[in-house]
């Protein structure tokens, strides 16, 4: 094995545990106005790891399509990092919050018109259309009982 066979062999090691580390179940957060569901910012760092990790692969090889494999593979990973770091979901006194990549979106409790649990997602609709459907497949059994119990009692309060 040649020395720049063995950094490349090196580099998609790394690569694939940062892929690994980057995914995993969000982290809920219990405070006092209510609920913060999100991921550990390791988990972006993990992903930002595993993109360097594979473009500088790609970039050691003297296959061009190596080269562009490695590219569009980094770059997969830092959208990954972007979500990691920007996906919020907050069920406090005033609604329910969701923040992603691309933009954030509210629902009031009082404007819920809908709440369908899925068994991968559980969503809430309002009176105007918003949507908001928060992807369940990662959450822990007794989590997702506290979010849906937790959307229930502020829904049921926010109707009085």
């Amino acid at each position: 094995m040649t020395s720049r066979t063995a950094v490349r062999a090196t580099l998609l090691v790394l690569a694939a545990v940062g892929t690994v580390a980057a995914f995993g179940p969000p982290r809920f957060t219990w405070q006092n106005e209510g609920l913060r569901i999100d991921h550990p910012p390791l988990r972006a760092v993990a992903a930002l790891v595993a993109a360097a990790a594979v473009a500088a692969a790609g970039l050691s090889g003297r296959s061009r399509p190596a080269a562009v494999a490695g590219i569009a593979s980094a770059m997969a990973l830092a959208v990954l990092a972007a979500d990691r770091l920007a996906w919020r979901v907050e069920a406090v006194q005033d609604g329910l919050h969701e923040r992603t990549i691309a933009g954030s979106r509210a629902i009031g409790w009082s404007d819920v018109e809908r709440v369908e649990p899925r068994p991968d997602a559980l969503r809430l609709r309002a009176r105007d259309g918003t949507e908001i459907v928060v992807g369940a497949s990662g959450f822990a059994p007794e989590d997702r009982t506290r979010l849906e119990r937790t959307i229930a009692r502020r829904v049921r309060e926010g109707a009085r």
